[in-house]
């Protein structure tokens, strides 16, 4: 049964903003943490929020925007919004037009339910209810059918329904987690793409998806990344899956030229289009997306559209920000436009002559309370229309395209073979030598740079901003000082899923960014083989490099279940207890055991880092005793992620103290080895969403320690996450992994050839290790109300918990409730991220509107 849901009139104020006129630009972009340049071509505009779709109306002047739990109908010439309609979150590239209402159906998710709805007349209603769980894919609709199939992601399943009565006419049995379906216009037929491939066969290697009971197993290859992708076509009328046809990784977006009998499939992790002629369901064609000179990985197609003729297609590509040309008639490469941030959906106009865009981080992130306290999941995605360009203007574009991307040009061979030149810390080349032999890569979580080295006395920080200053992070703050002060370095994630995907791939699939791992899998642990990068990870780069590797807890999976009592753990380590026997860690990436410590504990905030220390540093004897020490290390330590204000726990300072301290120790004790002489270690947060920066909220804390360091220094020079794995790679010959650490800054500039041998020593913090919260029955007020909150939220995986929630209940119990949390500014934009739950944006959005009518 069809039934109202929303509607919201376009005269009501978007917390502050005025939805009328959504800003053609912003007069502060947000930092670009890819170290690409952007320049979108067309007429801008920005909204709050990502931006996950667009689609034109009846008109080359209409279009329809899909943004986080909105739909707007817009006058795209006069920036002019006719309607704004509240509607179901979490549609990836799920609206569609619909010519009979003249408006648009949409696929999302509202009260943990996934529906299709119909927006029209500023009103949303549901069409069908009750569909699925969670996350759903761009949806199929028939143009002279009352027909839809809508690919349930987060099921595994797709559903065909009639749009004229609601009613769900049957279940379609898809491959692994689906993202989009076409129907033809009759409704008799229907293809969808499997973003996770196909059903694994028997003998087949697989793994699975998460660690619920039913999680689905997919077929991964010997690294354990997902390994298929297939669409499947089925009979409408009998529901039969009548094929399935192989395509490239992770297979999102399609394009149906029924006319031509032609179907595009883009391949998101594998960078090609798949070209399937309807009439055999045969692959006629492979189209590589490789735009420059060079061939790279992470171009990461995400959306299709093609020309009236079907002589044109117009490929999204969100690694490199920008919509590719393609001839369909031989494969080639016309050219390339320029878009804003990680295009998400692209749209032919009805007479063919304009393209919408739509990206979903637009011109990055924004901030809170005032320009000066920048925040992650301020997010500002945007649309673009542009006119299609002739070919003079489209050299213009694709020349900016290549520029934007630091690939305008083929890199120059050298003169000299690398072997044979001089070793340095840093080579100039990839496999030169170096004079490192030796890398440590420790991985920790979630704080920005003003949060903890705000107070340093030196370097670009604002100290109004601090939280864990040097009474709890004395370590940090001194290895800052002594050795290389690194305050312009970016976490190029959002929060934890992503963020262990960019230290250890240096890139993030599309599959991640959307996410369509929701109610799947948080996949920060190693636990979803659909997350991987096809260029792999940094350790598999070095054991085929002839490298030793060994890993600490690093993609190990988490440590579940009851009976961890951090507490008494705590006690045991000041007791002196021996810990180097206590756990036996299982990842679940099978080939990663291989490398694995399997005596360090997975990821859990109950065990203290002083005890991963103690055990890491148990190895290092070993290490020294044998005279032979891994050439790459990865070590987790994730204290500094905290548990609230649970009554009971470890006090957020206390567990940030743990953390710091943790990682003194080892620095001090591998700056005491042997081999310190020929190491570097590097330190970085997974993703900086835990606060906020006058920088930029993905500004965050990273770290270098060597012998070959410039001690002393302060190097501003623009750094990312993925900075790291490449000056991991030059140090120790390996090759990149994607277009990402491709065009990165090397931090040669944190390093000379002059080794200065002198050792680390830690320092105990200030703060209590053992400090813990007052039990709820002494507290009063909000901070009664926090510590409630902070028992209800789940701490053993990270960012299970609401990121702004969290910060608000930190920022009170650190400075205090008189000095004001750096709230939502509403007079520019809306910063809403992808942590906050539809209560919570509901709840927002009335105090934005009760504030409002205050005059603020």
């Amino acid at each position: 049964m069809l039934r109202p849901l929303f509607a919201l009139s376009a005269g009501l104020a978007l917390f502050g903003q005025n939805p009328e006129t959504p800003l053609r630009a912003v007069s502060d972009p947000g930092i670009i943490t890819t170290r690409q340049s952007i320049t979108p071509a067309g007429v801008q505009s920005v909204f709050a929020g990502r931006v996950q779709g667009v689609v034109f109306g009846a008109s080359s002047s209409e279009i329809w925007v899909l943004n986080t739990g909105n739909v707007f109908q817009m006058d795209w010439r006069a920036n002019r919004v006719i309607s704004r309609t509240k509607t179901p979150s979490g549609g990836m590239q799920a609206i569609r037009y619909d010519a009979g209402a003249k408006g648009v159906f949409m696929a999302g998710v509202q009260d943990r339910q996934a529906r299709l709805v119909r927006v029209s007349g500023g009103s949303a209603i549901s069409v069908a209810e009750n569909l699925g769980r969670n996350v759903v894919g761009a949806p199929g609709i028939a143009a002279k059918a009352p027909v839809a199939v809508v690919p349930l992601t987060g099921d595994s399943k797709a559903v065909v329904i009639d749009t004229a009565t609601g009613k769900v006419i049957r279940p379609l049995e898809t491959g692994i987690a689906p993202f989009g379906a076409v129907v033809n216009a009759a409704g008799t037929i229907a293809y969808i793409s499997n973003w996770g491939g196909r059903i694994p066969r028997n003998g087949d290697l697989t793994a699975v998806t998460g660690y619920a009971a039913n999680a689905d197993r997919v077929v991964v290859d010997a690294r354990g990344i997902a390994s298929t992708g297939t669409v499947r076509r089925f009979d409408l009328g009998t529901g039969k899956m009548v094929r399935e046809i192989a395509t490239g990784l992770h297979p999102t977006s399609m394009v149906w030229d029924e006319v031509r009998a032609r179907l595009y499939v883009a391949n998101g992790n594998a960078d090609t289009v798949t070209v399937i002629d309807t009439g055999t369901d045969q692959v006629t064609r492979t189209i590589a997306l490789q735009p420059f000179a060079e061939k790279v990985a992470g171009i990461a197609p995400t959306a299709l559209a093609l020309s009236n003729d079907g002589e044109a297609l117009y490929v999204a590509c969100g690694g490199i920000n920008a919509v590719m040309v393609i001839k369909t008639r031989t494969g080639g490469t016309v050219g390339s436009i320029p878009t804003a941030w990680y295009p998400s959906g692209v749209a032919l106009s009805p007479d063919g002559k304009y393209l919408a865009i739509s990206t979903l981080l637009g011109v990055g992130s924004g901030w809170r309370d005032d320009a000066k306290k920048r925040y992650v999941h301020a997010v500002r995605g945007s649309i673009a229309v542009v006119d299609l360009p002739d070919m003079a203007q489209l050299a213009s574009y694709t020349a900016t395209v290549a520029e934007n991307n630091h690939m305008n040009s083929a890199v120059p061979r050298q003169a000299v073979h690398a072997s044979a030149l001089t070793p340095a810390a840093i080579p100039a080349l990839r496999g030169a030598p170096s004079l490192i032999e030796h890398v440590v890569f420790v991985i920790k979580e979630n704080r920005t740079y003003d949060q903890v080295l705000g107070d340093l006395g030196k370097g670009n920080g604002d100290s109004s901003l601090v939280m864990f200053g040097e009474d709890v992070t004395p370590n940090q703050h001194r290895i800052a000082d002594q050795f290389v002060l690194l305050d312009n370095f970016f976490a190029t994630s959002g929060n934890s899923a992503q963020g262990h995907q960019w230290v250890t791939q240096a890139n993030e699939t599309d599959y991640v960014m959307w996410p369509g791992y929701s109610q799947r899998s948080y996949p920060f642990d190693g636990s979803d083989p659909i997350a991987y990068s096809s260029g792999g990870f940094l350790w598999d780069a070095a054991v085929r490099a002839g490298k030793t590797v060994k890993i600490f807890g690093e993609f190990a999976g988490t440590l579940r279940g009851a009976g961890i009592n951090r507490t008494a753990l705590l006690e045991e380590w000041k007791a002196g207890k021996d810990f180097t026997q206590r756990w036996n860690t299982v990842a679940p990436i099978e080939p990663l055991n291989k490398l694995l410590a399997a005596n360090f504990p997975a990821y859990a905030t109950s065990v203290p880092d002083v005890a991963r220390a103690q055990i890491f540093n148990a190895e290092l004897k070993k290490w020294t005793d044998s005279g032979k020490m891994p050439n790459l290390v990865l070590l987790q330590l994730p204290s500094n992620h905290t548990n609230g204000t649970t009554p009971g726990a470890s006090t957020p300072k206390a567990m940030v103290a743990d953390n710091d301290l943790a990682l003194g120790q080892v620095v001090e004790a591998l700056t005491k080895s042997p081999f310190w002489k020929k190491m570097a270690i590097f330190v970085v947060e997974d993703d900086a969403q835990n606060g906020v920066d006058h920088v930029d909220g993905h500004r965050t804390v990273a770290l270098v320690a060597s012998p070959y360091a410039r001690r002393g220094s302060i190097d501003s020079t623009f750094y990312a996450q993925q900075s790291i794995l490449k000056t991991i790679q030059l140090i120790l010959g390996l090759p990149n992994l994607s277009l990402f650490d491709r065009i990165a800054m090397d931090m040669r500039a944190s390093f000379q050839n002059t080794p200065d041998l002198t050792p680390y020593t830690a320092v105990e913090p200030k703060q209590s290790l053992f400090e813990r919260n007052p039990e709820r029955t002494a507290l009063r007020g909000k901070a009664k109300s926090d510590a409630i909150a902070s028992a209800k939220m789940r701490w053993d995986v990270p960012d299970a918990v609401p990121s702004d929630k969290l910060n608000q209940i930190l920022w009170r119990n650190i400075r205090g409730e008189n000095n004001k949390y750096p709230g939502v500014q509403r007079s520019v934009f809306s910063p809403f991220g992808l942590d906050i739950d539809d209560e919570d944006r509901e709840e927002a959005e009335e105090a934005a509107k009760a504030a409002k009518k205050r005059g603020r």
